[in-house]
Protein backbone atom coordinates (compact mmCIF):
# COMPACT_ATOMS: atom_id res chain seq x y z
CA UNK A 1 0.00 0.00 0.00
CA UNK A 2 2.62 2.14 0.10
CA UNK A 3 4.02 2.42 -3.65
CA UNK A 4 0.65 3.71 -4.52
CA UNK A 5 0.11 6.50 -1.85
CA UNK A 6 3.95 7.75 -3.04
CA UNK A 7 2.62 7.60 -6.31
CA UNK A 8 -0.31 10.17 -5.29
CA UNK A 9 2.06 12.02 -3.39
CA UNK A 10 4.05 12.84 -6.63
CA UNK A 11 1.34 13.36 -8.68
CA UNK A 12 -0.02 16.13 -6.25
CA UNK A 13 3.56 18.00 -5.98
CA UNK A 14 3.47 17.71 -9.48
CA UNK A 15 0.32 19.40 -10.12
CA UNK A 16 1.11 21.77 -7.23
CA UNK A 17 4.40 23.44 -9.47
CA UNK A 18 2.96 22.89 -12.84
CA UNK A 19 1.00 25.68 -14.53
CA UNK A 20 -2.61 25.47 -14.46
CA UNK A 21 -4.83 23.75 -16.93
CA UNK A 22 -8.12 25.39 -16.98
CA UNK A 23 -8.64 29.11 -17.41
CA UNK A 24 -8.20 32.01 -15.82
CA UNK A 25 -12.18 32.96 -15.74
CA UNK A 26 -13.85 35.13 -14.11
CA UNK A 27 -11.03 37.10 -13.89
CA UNK A 28 -10.16 36.89 -17.99
CA UNK A 29 -12.64 36.35 -20.27
CA UNK A 30 -12.92 32.79 -21.73
CA UNK A 31 -13.17 32.37 -25.42
CA UNK A 32 -14.99 28.62 -25.94
CA UNK A 33 -13.92 26.65 -28.90
CA UNK A 34 -16.40 27.14 -31.83
CA UNK A 35 -18.43 24.08 -31.21
CA UNK A 36 -18.82 24.62 -28.08
CA UNK A 37 -22.94 24.58 -27.48
CA UNK A 38 -23.96 27.58 -25.57
CA UNK A 39 -27.06 30.20 -25.78
CA UNK A 40 -29.39 29.18 -28.39
CA UNK A 41 -30.34 32.69 -30.41
CA UNK A 42 -32.37 33.19 -33.58
CA UNK A 43 -31.59 35.05 -36.62
CA UNK A 44 -34.80 36.66 -38.30
CA UNK A 45 -33.61 36.91 -42.03
CA UNK A 46 -33.32 32.71 -41.70
CA UNK A 47 -36.55 31.60 -39.55
CA UNK A 48 -39.52 31.36 -41.31
CA UNK A 49 -41.52 30.78 -38.26
CA UNK A 50 -42.56 26.95 -38.78
CA UNK A 51 -42.29 26.31 -35.50
CA UNK A 52 -40.54 22.78 -35.76
CA UNK A 53 -38.18 23.83 -32.49
CA UNK A 54 -40.59 23.83 -30.47
CA UNK A 55 -41.92 20.52 -31.44
CA UNK A 56 -38.53 19.08 -31.00
CA UNK A 57 -37.28 20.89 -27.37
CA UNK A 58 -37.08 18.11 -25.00
CA UNK A 59 -37.51 20.23 -21.96
CA UNK A 60 -40.38 22.52 -23.85
CA UNK A 61 -38.08 25.54 -23.65
CA UNK A 62 -39.50 26.73 -26.34
CA UNK A 63 -42.82 28.02 -27.10
CA UNK A 64 -45.11 29.15 -29.61
CA UNK A 65 -47.65 31.55 -29.57
CA UNK A 66 -49.98 32.78 -32.21
CA UNK A 67 -51.75 35.95 -31.87
CA UNK A 68 -55.22 36.13 -33.71
CA UNK A 69 -55.63 39.61 -33.22
CA UNK A 70 -52.03 40.83 -33.94
CA UNK A 71 -51.51 37.87 -36.31
CA UNK A 72 -48.34 36.84 -35.66
CA UNK A 73 -46.30 34.09 -34.40
CA UNK A 74 -44.19 34.32 -31.51
CA UNK A 75 -41.50 31.62 -30.88
CA UNK A 76 -39.20 32.20 -27.44
CA UNK A 77 -36.34 30.25 -25.63
CA UNK A 78 -36.49 30.44 -22.35
CA UNK A 79 -33.15 30.22 -21.32
CA UNK A 80 -33.91 29.17 -17.62
CA UNK A 81 -35.14 25.60 -19.01
CA UNK A 82 -32.71 24.99 -21.81
CA UNK A 83 -30.70 22.38 -21.96
CA UNK A 84 -28.28 23.31 -24.71
CA UNK A 85 -28.93 20.12 -26.53
CA UNK A 86 -28.98 21.29 -30.09
CA UNK A 87 -32.14 19.42 -30.90
CA UNK A 88 -33.21 22.97 -32.38
CA UNK A 89 -30.55 23.40 -34.52
CA UNK A 90 -30.53 20.25 -35.84
CA UNK A 91 -34.05 20.16 -36.84
CA UNK A 92 -34.30 23.70 -38.25
CA UNK A 93 -35.66 23.42 -41.78
CA UNK A 94 -33.52 26.19 -42.92
CA UNK A 95 -30.55 25.27 -40.67
CA UNK A 96 -29.77 28.87 -39.91
CA UNK A 97 -33.08 29.95 -38.34
CA UNK A 98 -31.28 28.84 -34.54
CA UNK A 99 -28.01 28.66 -34.11
CA UNK A 100 -26.55 27.53 -30.54
CA UNK A 101 -23.97 30.77 -30.20
CA UNK A 102 -21.15 30.33 -27.74
CA UNK A 103 -22.26 32.49 -25.24
CA UNK A 104 -22.81 30.60 -21.75
CA UNK A 105 -23.36 33.28 -19.10
CA UNK A 106 -26.36 35.10 -18.43
CA UNK A 107 -26.18 36.94 -14.41
CA UNK A 108 -29.06 37.46 -13.35
CA UNK A 109 -31.47 38.00 -10.26
CA UNK A 110 -34.76 37.44 -12.02
CA UNK A 111 -35.29 34.50 -13.87
CA UNK A 112 -38.35 36.38 -15.65
CA UNK A 113 -35.70 38.89 -17.13
CA UNK A 114 -35.56 40.11 -20.21
CA UNK A 115 -32.11 38.57 -20.95
CA UNK A 116 -33.41 35.31 -19.83
CA UNK A 117 -35.69 35.38 -23.24
CA UNK A 118 -35.03 34.94 -26.93
CA UNK A 119 -37.85 35.64 -29.36
CA UNK A 120 -38.71 35.98 -33.05
CA UNK A 121 -42.11 37.19 -34.39
CA UNK A 122 -43.58 35.78 -37.82
CA UNK A 123 -46.63 37.08 -39.68
CA UNK A 124 -49.46 34.61 -39.98
CA UNK A 125 -51.39 33.65 -43.31
CA UNK A 126 -55.22 32.76 -42.33
CA UNK A 127 -57.86 30.38 -44.62
CA UNK A 128 -59.64 33.18 -46.29
CA UNK A 129 -62.56 30.58 -45.23
CA UNK A 130 -62.83 29.56 -41.92
CA UNK A 131 -59.78 31.94 -40.22
CA UNK A 132 -57.36 29.09 -39.12
CA UNK A 133 -53.91 29.36 -39.38
CA UNK A 134 -51.96 28.26 -42.53
CA UNK A 135 -48.51 28.90 -42.48
CA UNK A 136 -46.17 32.02 -41.87
CA UNK A 137 -45.93 33.72 -44.90
CA UNK A 138 -42.54 33.66 -44.52
CA UNK A 139 -43.05 29.72 -44.67
CA UNK A 140 -44.53 29.67 -47.67
CA UNK A 141 -41.87 32.08 -49.08
CA UNK A 142 -39.40 29.37 -48.47
CA UNK A 143 -41.25 26.87 -50.01
CA UNK A 144 -42.20 28.57 -53.04
CA UNK A 145 -38.17 28.98 -53.57
CA UNK A 146 -37.37 25.34 -52.55
CA UNK A 147 -40.15 24.03 -55.17
CA UNK A 148 -38.99 26.08 -57.76
CA UNK A 149 -41.43 26.05 -61.31
CA UNK A 150 -43.03 23.10 -59.46
CA UNK A 151 -44.32 25.98 -56.74
CA UNK A 152 -47.20 27.59 -59.21
CA UNK A 153 -49.23 23.97 -59.44
CA UNK A 154 -50.36 24.77 -55.42
CA UNK A 155 -52.84 28.34 -55.75
CA UNK A 156 -51.42 28.60 -51.73
CA UNK A 157 -48.20 29.65 -53.25
CA UNK A 158 -49.08 30.92 -56.19
CA UNK A 159 -51.05 33.46 -54.71
CA UNK A 160 -48.00 34.53 -52.34
CA UNK A 161 -46.42 34.30 -55.52
CA UNK A 162 -48.57 37.42 -57.31
CA UNK A 163 -48.76 39.53 -54.29
CA UNK A 164 -45.06 39.81 -54.77
CA UNK A 165 -45.74 41.80 -57.67
CA UNK A 166 -49.37 43.20 -57.59
CA UNK A 167 -52.74 43.47 -54.78
CA UNK A 168 -55.00 41.35 -54.89
CA UNK A 169 -58.47 42.40 -54.37
CA UNK A 170 -60.71 40.44 -51.37
CA UNK A 171 -62.96 37.91 -52.54
CA UNK A 172 -66.47 38.52 -51.78
CA UNK A 173 -68.03 35.90 -49.16
CA UNK A 174 -70.67 33.01 -50.30
CA UNK A 175 -73.14 30.93 -48.12
CA UNK A 176 -70.89 28.06 -49.07
CA UNK A 177 -67.40 27.33 -50.75
CA UNK A 178 -67.42 26.98 -54.35
CA UNK A 179 -65.13 26.16 -57.39
CA UNK A 180 -64.03 29.51 -57.79
CA UNK A 181 -62.43 29.50 -54.60
CA UNK A 182 -59.88 26.90 -55.74
CA UNK A 183 -57.74 30.24 -56.15
CA UNK A 184 -57.89 31.57 -52.47
CA UNK A 185 -55.94 31.12 -49.69
CA UNK A 186 -57.19 28.02 -47.77
CA UNK A 187 -56.42 25.42 -45.41
CA UNK A 188 -56.62 21.81 -46.32
CA UNK A 189 -60.24 20.92 -44.99
CA UNK A 190 -61.44 23.81 -46.58
CA UNK A 191 -60.09 23.15 -49.91
CA UNK A 192 -61.47 19.75 -49.46
CA UNK A 193 -64.49 20.92 -49.10
CA UNK A 194 -63.49 22.94 -51.98
CA UNK A 195 -62.68 19.58 -54.50
CA UNK A 196 -64.99 17.23 -52.96
CA UNK A 197 -68.19 18.94 -51.65
CA UNK A 198 -68.89 21.22 -54.73
CA UNK A 199 -68.62 18.69 -57.29
CA UNK A 200 -71.13 16.44 -55.60
CA UNK A 201 -73.11 19.27 -53.75
CA UNK A 202 -77.15 18.68 -54.56
CA UNK A 203 -77.00 15.18 -54.72
CA UNK A 204 -78.26 12.99 -52.00
CA UNK A 205 -78.11 9.72 -50.80
CA UNK A 206 -82.06 8.15 -51.81
CA UNK A 207 -83.83 6.11 -49.10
Amino acid sequence: MILPKLREIKEALTSFFSAPYTTKFPFEPHTPEPEFRGLPRYHAESCVGCGSCAQVCPPQAITMTDDQTAGVRTLTVDYASCIHCGQCEEHCITGQGIKLSTEYSISVMDLKAPEMFESVQKELLYCEACRVVVAPRDQLKWIKNRLGAKAYAHPNLLLESQKEFFGLAPAKSKSRLRREDQVKVLCPKCRHKVVVEDEFYGFQKND
